[in-house]
């Protein structure tokens, strides 16, 4: 059995993101993943930063994968266009939580945010720390010990003693399930089906340049889709050993379970995909026809109970981050950013405050707060983008 400080359970990009900034502050981590390794599956595509979540990371990263980081993103989109089905410009349906305000709060769409591709971003955020990152580590149980430090078993027989354990493992989070069961996220009854298309020049001429210019939401008859092109400039020079990404175009349709998949339950992503399009705009379609079936995925919404789960939040030394404690709604474009400021503050915590669990207890008063508000924006949009508007 070895020991470290902080034991990271999970990978993603909040466990990635908070092992570099504990590494900068020279507080010993390991990570432990159960995949195989950092490809093993679709990690997903296109993740909005806000300045919020970019912020974050430049806490997090040294300056060299802050500008990585940067360098790698997508082209900005020009503008940001709100259509129907026939690509007719639609008027007052952007949701409040998409536009810039001036409480400081992160908001979709606002001036400045930054659309980076999630492989790349999660390769950067391994870069310097893969030493300390151990997959095929899935996660069995843990229990604290009369020392007072937290013991945790994996399931390939190894274990581990750590000051703290740091539960970013996504919201199935394993270490959720066996601490706090009453706080699985609710099943909100939506689902989002999302995936990209490789704007090769045969999917440019079928889509059109419109699509390929700026941001489109296309909201339909009780559901919506978002159509965002992921344009990588040629010449950013060196990646750093990233892998290389090809421009494509990347969407997503979310709404209620019964208007998305009322007639086909249980059907292929392109099933549905194909269904819900079926009367949209020649280009439009074109977009769902040419995408790779196997980019595709069909997820549920899922939305954590904060009021009712939380304040019965043992103290002990673990602690959650991300989706592991505060799913939320697709819809505001929230998420990401709210678990990259998760790993930063809780960092400054542990870099400032001798003991682990008083760093984690200062960290979860602040994170409550933050998270609540973002659940409840994400909550927002989702009314917004769910409306009929028929």
């Amino acid at each position: 059995m070895d020991g470290t400080q902080v034991a990271i359970i999970g990978a993603g990009l909040g466990g990635l993101c908070l092992a570099q900034a504990l590494t900068r502050a020279g507080i010993d981590c390991v990570v432990y993943e159960r995949d195989a390794g950092v490809d093993s599956r679709s990690q997903g595509y296109r993740l909005r930063i806000d300045a919020d979540g970019a912020d974050a990371l430049a806490r997090c990263l040294s300056p060299t994968l802050y500008d990585l980081f940067r360098r790698t993103c997508a082209v900005p989109a020009p503008r940001t266009r709100f259509l129907d089905g026939q690509l007719a410009p639609v008027t007052g349906r952007a949701p409040a939580v998409w536009s810039a305000a001036d409480d400081g709060a992160p908001h979709r769409e606002a001036a400045g945010d930054l659309c980076a591709h999630r492989q790349t971003l999660r390769e950067i955020l391994l870069t310097g720390v893969a030493d300390r990152v151990r997959f095929g580590a899935a996660f069995q149980a843990l229990a604290e010990g009369a020392d007072g430090r937290v013991h945790v078993a994996f399931a390939d027989g190894t274990s581990v003693r750590a000051d703290l354990v740091v539960a970013a493992d996504g919201i199935n989070s394993a270490v959720r399930r066996q601490l706090m069961p009453q706080a699985e996220p609710l099943d909100v009854g939506a689902v989002c089906l999302y995936g990209r298309t490789t704007l090769t020049p045969q999917v440019r001429a079928a889509v059109g340049d419109d699509l390929c210019a700026g941001t489109s939401v296309v909201f339909a008859d009780g559901y919506a889709g978002i159509v965002e092109p992921m344009l990588f400039d040629p010449t950013e020079g060196d990646r750093g050993g990233l892998s290389l990404v090809d421009d494509y175009l990347y969407w997503a349709l979310i709404g209620p379970r019964t208007r998305l998949m009322g007639r086909f339950p249980g059907a292929a992503p392109a099933v549905v995909a194909d269904h819900l399009a079926r009367d949209w705009h020649p280009q439009l379609c074109g977009l769902f026809r040419h995408a790779d079936p196997r980019d595709m995925a069909l997820l549920p919404v899922r939305s954590a109970r904060l009021a009712r789960t939380w304040p019965c939040w043992a103290p002990r030394p673990v602690t959650f981050l991300g989706d592991a404690i505060h799913a939320m709604s697709p819809a505001g474009g929230l998420g990401a950013n709210v678990t990259l400021r998760d790993a930063a503050v809780l960092a400054a915590s542990l870099s400032r405050i001798p003991s682990a669990s008083a760093a984690a207890r200062e960290y979860e008063a602040e994170m409550r707060t933050r998270a609540a508000r973002a659940i409840h924006l994400s909550e927002v949009g989702a009314a917004a983008l769910f409306a009929d508007v028929f």
